[in-house]
């Protein structure tokens, strides 16, 4: 696809993809790699460099790696980079998306913003409460591991089995509470996850299931059967959603 100007002469066709992570990076990157010769921008949120999230919870949280940008050439590839860019909308009629920054025209929009970590509800202007979602998460969380606070994470899911045994790994006292029967619920079934409780056991963290969060308050996780958790930190990791908020 590509724009006819009022001279007639055909321009060069335009890619933007929003969402500098994974899929964004490699959609990019394989545009180039096939012999796409149009322009390709790359629109991220965050200030940073483009970087892979796994090594979040271990190797960056841990301070066993500073970050975890992808090796690419973006400039030796012919991508332009717009990073710390906010999309606000999209107006397909017009071909245009609406930035913090200003319009950017497309002929081709791939959309790539991935997910957002939920919440946990009550817990808005609590200090003390984090997600691990961002290298930014990442980098506040590692001064709370130094300190070797006791550490409650809610969610026994990937992020929480993540966190928690590096947490343990730091020296911190940490307890997982689910609400669920098992870790992962949502995620596996039974057969499947019922063995994955051990991974708690083994790095030494307790896992409280069938304990579901009635409040978090400084200093405490209390749960639905009135126990107190104590907790100099907090970090939720009790699922995600797609990032797509921006196009309502």
């Amino acid at each position: 696809m590509s724009e006819q100007t009022q001279s007639g002469e055909r321009t060069a066709p335009r890619v933007v993809v929003v969402g500098a992570g994974m899929a964004g990076v490699q959609t990019a990157v394989a545009l180039r790699e096939q012999g796409f010769t149009g322009t390709v921008t790359l629109i991220g949120g965050e200030p940073h460099q483009p970087y892979d999230r796994p090594p979040l919870s271990k190797a960056v949280l841990l301070g066993k790696a500073e970050g975890s940008a992808f090796d690419v050439d973006f400039e030796a590839l012919g991508i332009g980079l717009r990073l710390g860019c906010e999309v606000l909308g999209a107006r397909p009629g017009d071909h245009e998306l609406d930035t913090a920054d200003g319009p950017v025209p497309y002929d081709v929009l791939v959309i790539a913003t991935g997910a957002e970590p939920i919440r946990l509800p009550g817990t808005e202007g609590i200090p003390g409460v984090h997600l691990l979602r961002t290298l930014d998460d990442a980098e506040r969380l590692r001064p709370v591991l130094a300190e070797q606070h006791d550490i409650v994470v809610v969610g026994a899911g990937w992020i929480g089995a993540e966190f928690a045994t590096a947490a343990r790994e730091a020296g911190c006292a940490v307890t997982v509470v689910e609400a669920a029967d098992r870790p992962l619920a949502g995620a596996l079934p039974p057969e499947v996850a019922a063995p994955m409780a051990g991974w708690y056991a083994d790095s030494g963290a307790a896992l409280r299931t069938h304990a579901r969060v009635e409040r978090v308050e400084p200093g405490a996780v209390v749960l639905d059967d009135g126990s107190r958790v104590p907790a100099g930190a907090v970090v939720v990791g009790i699922g995600a959603r797609p990032a797509t908020a921006w196009l309502a």
